[in-house]
């Protein structure tokens, strides 16, 4: 099969950082990356379907300017819907049980700015592990503000949110905050009640782009390519990352980022079948993979 000008710039890696430029090479053919991404394929439904996919991961790319956007967006919302001053924290997605620094410890930092010259909003303290929350409300907190970077499912938003409950922490009041997120996640944790924003919404990759005829068909291309990926790596399971963490189809990545695992592994899977190496066109970083 031979690739169309388009989709050779589509599929232009850096080998250097693994993101994706909308410059063209000579020889895509020679990037180990692009190559391993495509072997997969076993006919031209699943050779277009990955291309297709691709392209939509380039749009969704969020570079830095971009980026600066979404934290001013996210700072006008939070602004215009919490309570602000001393009684308020700032808090992150990460627990005590994570052993490393995430995106929201990373958000919460870059959103100082926005927060302070753009919107003038006030507030009293930042957390680095969810779990302080409940010493924050000891010490006189209310109104807690939790921030990230990008939201798949929902699951995780709704353990959140389910632990704080549990708290019973009585006139105390909780929101999430998200740079970009996917809108089955949003539809799914407000059907729960749970106060969500997402500055940047996406629908799923495959389901939320085509009729169910084709939707169909492509979940089961994708089904086949991703059976031809290593069954795990490290402690990581791909089958709990099928189609994205969630089953969330997502297709987003920070420039330079961490590829969140809400998208599709067939872009950040680091096995083959055989459990060799795989290059892999993205890259995720996490404990335990």
């Amino acid at each position: 099969m031979e690739l169309d000008d388009a989709i050779l710039r589509a599929l232009t890696i850096s080998t250097e950082n693994k993101m994706v430029f909308p410059q063209s090479k000579n020889k895509w053919t020679n990037d180990a990356a692009v190559v391993d991404m495509l072997r997969p394929c076993r006919n031209e439904d699943d050779y277009t379907l990955i291309c297709e996919l691709f392209r939509k991961m380039n749009e969704n790319i969020v570079d830095d300017a971009r980026c600066y956007d979404l934290l001013c967006k996210m700072a006008l919302a939070i602004k215009r819907n919490e309570t602000e001053g001393e009684h308020t924290a700032l808090c992150v997605m990460r627990t005590k049980n994570d052993n490393e620094a995430d995106g929201s410890q990373a958000i919460i930092n870059e959103l100082k700015m926005p927060l302070a010259l753009t919107v003038d909003f006030k507030y009293g303290h930042s957390t680095v592990c969810f779990e302080e929350i409940h010493r924050l409300y000891n010490k006189g907190y209310r109104h807690f503000i939790v921030v990230d970077d990008f939201m798949g499912s929902g699951k995780t938003v709704e353990a959140r949110y389910n632990h704080f409950q549990n708290l019973h922490l009585e006139g105390a009041t909780i929101s999430f905050y998200f740079l970009a997120g996917m809108a089955k996640g949003i539809s799914y944790c407000k059907n729960r009640d749970i106060p969500v924003y997402c500055g940047q919404i996406m629908h799923k990759g495959i389901s939320g782009h085509y009729q169910k005829e084709d939707w169909l068909k492509r979940i089961w291309s994708m089904r086949y390519m991703e059976s031809q990926l290593g069954r795990e790596s490290g402690e990581t399971k791909l089958k709990d990352n099928s189609w994205g963490y969630g089953h969330a189809e997502a297709l987003y990545c920070r420039q330079f980022g961490n590829i969140p695992n809400s998208v599709f592994p067939i872009f950040w899977w680091n096995r083959n079948l055989d459990g060799t190496k795989r290059q892999s066109v993205f890259t995720r970083v996490q404990d335990g993979y």
